[in-house]
This record gives structure tokens, C-alpha cells and sequence, in this order.
């Protein structure tokens, strides 16, 4: 618990700390509403985000909101984001609420249990994350010491919410809703795989070209760094598409910075108002706000009606492109530390997140239906999403029997026409009956063939039936397979 002093002494302990002494006299410790500009956070980072300043107003107990200020300025000190002192604000002034109701108003009242209590009132990782910092400050300044040992919460899985197939098909459909600079902004974040942040920050001339490589510059948030990373020449041609629009709208020498500027309607509610109306879109030279894309993206899944499999509208935000790049990675076998530098996770923490959802659906779907190769093998190989064809670049094919599951990569095919002798088909047991149907039409053709002495046609057809029965021994070890997982 903290140990027990008046009150007042407070501010002689921070007179006489460290940091105290360098902010004792700052007028900032004397007013309620600061400046982020004054801070040392850009024009920029507090438009996007939102927020130019912070409130210190609505804090009860003078000595925690003068301890909340020394903690902010800490936080600035050690250049946090913005996101993480806004919260670190709000978090401090719940605390202020929750120690008034049930009346601690001193100092000395605040101890270990109770700040237990205030993190498992709603079990957050990011309130004990912000309390633990403080506590950790005013112990170190001299200022309040508290003995605290973090509390080990319930842990739920991250919920990470990707786009489906089926959504994702509708977006692609739909894209051109958009006005086009916004089309290529969330073109260019599902490619990449870049927090919304990331890709309202891009510099306006962040493309260059070594050889026939193309390489983007690009702000990494979390590691707190610019670096260049390799792109596709397509994804090179999106940026350049959508630097020739900032220099059609602006002019070329015009001093915006940014690859993306604000876009907006007169109605601003409602963007597409009217779309057999001659909707006029107007740009300004200003990073785009998180709040104008969030509402793009609200009225474009209402007027694409965005629904999932189950005929529920789909609720669509800018940070799904991000993770639905994550999973189409995951789903493609990338390696954990491949899919961290792409994008850009100061851990891999997450990652075992999306491998793990990768995997509990492909089992799900293997459960579902099995596959049986050319040499009778079964496997729980899945294709690819056909949705997801031009990043996963493979491609699922229907024939008369079973399924094609070769590569595009690979090129025209040869076995086109029979598709049993090739490595890249695969039946189900769906395709049984099919296959008994052909068995019968192979065998009447055998038998004629052996009457008219075609030596070369019995061979071609003993070697079909050779590999329709290794077919047939393995759709029998498939349906094995599944009986016992349904007794089991």
C-alpha cells in the first residue's frame, strides 16, 4: 500500500525529485487544457488523429491530477505516440472517478487491492499497462510509492477480425464507389499490410527504382522508423497513378507532402447521396483525418450493402485490410518473421493469432471435404480462395471429375485432357459415383480394344484403371477417416 503522508507534502517530494525540479515552474503545470502542438506533436499526427489538446479539468483529487501531469510529461519526454498518452490521460481520470465513488480521496488510501479492483473492473491489459507505468514513475521520482504487482487478467484470443472471402469478393465489386484516390488508399493498405496511420503519413514522393526493382518508403509506427520497402511494379504503378492525380489536382511543385489528401462531398453525412446526381467531389492539401476515413468507409458498406455468408451486414474498418493481409500471408504458409517485417510488429506476439485461425479453418474445411490425389493419397489440402487468386496465385479449376489444383504459376497445362494422369487433380467423395460410371465405360472400351488387337489402346486404358482404383483406395481410406472422427 502507499505509505501514509499528508497531502501537501506531495508537491514538496516532486520539488525535490529529479524531474520534479526541471517542471515545478513550467506554467503548463499550472493550467487545465495543453497544447499537443506545444508538446512537440505535428500539425499532422494531431490531425489524424483527431486531438489537439488534453484535459486535465474534469480530475476531483488535485494531488493525482498533478501527478497525471508529471506523467504525461514523462510520457512526452520519451516521445510516446499520441494514441498511447491520450489514453494514459483517460486512464488516470477514470481512476479519478473510481477513487471518488467510493470515497479514497487521499493519497495515502490508494493501495494495492484497490488498484486491483479499478483493472478488473473491465479486465483491461491496456489499464494495468498504463497504471503500472505510472506507479512505476512516481516510485522511481520519489513521489508515491506503491507496492503493485500486476494481476494476471483473463486472457481472451485477440479477436482478429479479417474480411471473408465473400465480402472481400463484394468490395472488389464494389470499389469503384469510391472516389478513386480512396480506392487506390485501401488498395494500397490491404497490399501492403500498413496501419491506416502508416498509409496517411506516406510522403508524397516516397517511390524509387533501382534496376527493374521498385521500392516504397514507408513509416513503420510501432518501431518508430522510416525504411524502403521492395513492391510489386503494379503496386508502383498505383502510387504513381496516384501521384499524377495530386499533380493534376494541385499542381507538381505544389508544397503537399502527403500521397493521399482529403476528399470530401457536400454531403458529408451521406457521400453518395445521390449517385445518378453528379455528386461534385472537392480535395484539399490535408492529411486525411481517421475520423473522415471511418466514415467513408461506413456509408460505402451501407450503399454496397456489405453482407457476410450468413446474410449479416458486415461491419467494415480500415484496420481489416491489415489483418486480412496478415491471414492471407498466414494462410500461405509465410514464415512468422516474414509476415512481422511486412507488417511492421514490434513482436510476433500476434502472429501465432493468425496462424492458429489459419489452421482451425483449414481443419474445419478439411473436416468438410476431404481430398484424395492421383496416387490415392488423402490429404486435407485445401485450394486457395479463388477470391484471393491474385495474391495467393493459385487456382481452382472444375472438371468433369474432381478438381484442378494446379498453380498459375506453372503455365498452360498438357494433361488437359487427362486430368487422371495429373499430380495437381483431386477428387472428394462426392466425385464417387462419376468415377464408377467411368470405370464402367473404361472396361467396355478395354474389352473391345483387347477384340481388335489395339495393343497401345489397352495399355492407355489399364493405365487409367490403374489409377482410378488407387483413387478408389484412397476415397475409401477418406471415408474410413471420417467415420471415426464422427464415432470418435
Amino acid at each position: 500500500m502507499a505509505e501514509a503522508f499528508a497531502p501537501q507534502a506531495l508537491q514538496e517530494r516532486i520539488a525535490l525529485s529529479e524531474l520534479g525540479k526541471q517542471w515545478i515552474n513550467d506554467p503548463l503545470m499550472n493550467q487545465d487544457v495543453w497544447s499537443l502542438l506545444e508538446l512537440g506533436y505535428s500539425q499532422e499526427e494531431c490531425r489524424i488523429n483527431g486531438h489537439y489538446h488534453l484535459y486535465f479539468h474534469k480530475f476531483s483529487l488535485p494531488w493525482l491530477k498533478r501527478l497525471t501531469q508529471l506523467t504525461i510529461k514523462a510520457s512526452v519526454r520519451e516521445r510516446y505516440s499520441l494514441g498511447r498518452i491520450i489514453h494514459r490521460v483517460g486512464c488516470l481520470n477514470h481512476l479519478d472517478r473510481f477513487l471518488c465513488n467510493y470515497g479514497y480521496t487521499q493519497p495515502q488510501s490508494l493501495t494495492e487491492s484497490l488498484l486491483h479492483q479499478f483493472i478488473s473492473e473491465i479486465n483491461s491489459g491496456n489499464r494495468q499497462n498504463a497504471i503500472t507505468y505510472a506507479l512505476n514513475l512516481w516510485k522511481e521520482e520519489g513521489w508515491l510509492e506503491i507496492t503493485f504487482t500486476p494481476i494476471r487478467l483473463k486472457q481472451n484470443p485477440p479477436k482478429i477480425e479479417t474480411i471473408p472471402e465473400e465480402v472481400l469478393y463484394q468490395i472488389y465489386e464494389k470499389f469503384d464507389l469510391f472516389p478513386p484516390t480512396l480506392e487506390r488508399l485501401f488498395r494500397l493498405q490491404l497490399v501492403l499490410g500498413c496501419r491506416i496511420g502508416e498509409i496517411l503519413t506516406m510522403p508524397r514522393h516516397s517511390l524509387k527504382q533501382e534496376g527493374d526493382k521498385w521500392f516504397l518508403l514507408r513509416w513503420v509506427e510501432k518501431r518508430k522508423h522510416w525504411r524502403f520497402v521492395q513492391i510489386h511494379p503494379l503496386v508502383a504503378e498505383l502510387v504513381q497513378e496516384q501521384q499524377r492525380f495530386l499533380d493534376a489536382q494541385f499542381g507538381r511543385d505544389f508544397e503537399f507532402d502527403k500521397l493521399f489528401c482529403t476528399v470530401y462531398t457536400h454531403h458529408q453525412s451521406i457521400p453518395w447521396a445521390d449517385r445518378e446526381l453528379d455528386t461534385t467531389l472537392f480535395y484539399k492539401p490535408q492529411t486525411i483525418t481517421r475520423l473522415r476515413i471511418s466514415n467513408w468507409l461506413i456509408n460505402f458498406r451501407e450503399v454496397a450493402d456489405l453482407k457476410d455468408k450468413h446474410g449479416n451486414r458486415f461491419k467494415l474498418t480500415s484496420h481489416m485490410f491489415r489483418r486480412t493481409k496478415a491471414s492471407i500471408m498466414a494462410h500461405c504458409e509465410v514464415e512468422d518473421e516474414y509476415i512481422a517485417a511486412v507488417l511492421g510488429h514490434g513482436s510476433l506476439d500476434m502472429l501465432p493469432h493468425y496462424r492458429q485461425r489459419s489452421l482451425i479453418r483449414l481443419e474445419k474445411e478439411a473436416n468438410l471435404k476431404g481430398y484424395v490425389d492421383m496416387y490415392g493419397r488423402v490429404t486435407s489440402f485445401k485450394p486457395r480462395k479463388t477470391r484471393y487468386e491474385k495474391l495467393a496465385n493459385l487456382l481452382k479449376v472444375s472438371t468433369p471429375l474432381g478438381e484442378c489444383h494446379r498453380p498459375t504459376m506453372l503455365g498452360d497445362c498438357q494433361h488437359r485432357y487427362a486430368c487422371l494422369s495429373c499430380p495437381h487433380h483431386r477428387i472428394t467423395l462426392s466425385d464417387k459415383p462419376q468415377l464408377k460410371a467411368d470405370v464402367n465405360c473404361l472396361q467396355q472400351d478395354l474389352i473391345q480394344a483387347q477384340k481388335n488387337g489395339q495393343e497401345r489402346r489397352v495399355t492407355e486404358i489399364t493405365n487409367l484403371l490403374d489409377l482410378i482404383k488407387n483413387r478408389f483406395d484412397g476415397l475409401s481410406e477418406l471415408q474410413h477417416l471420417q467415420e471415426q472422427k464422427i464415432n470418435g
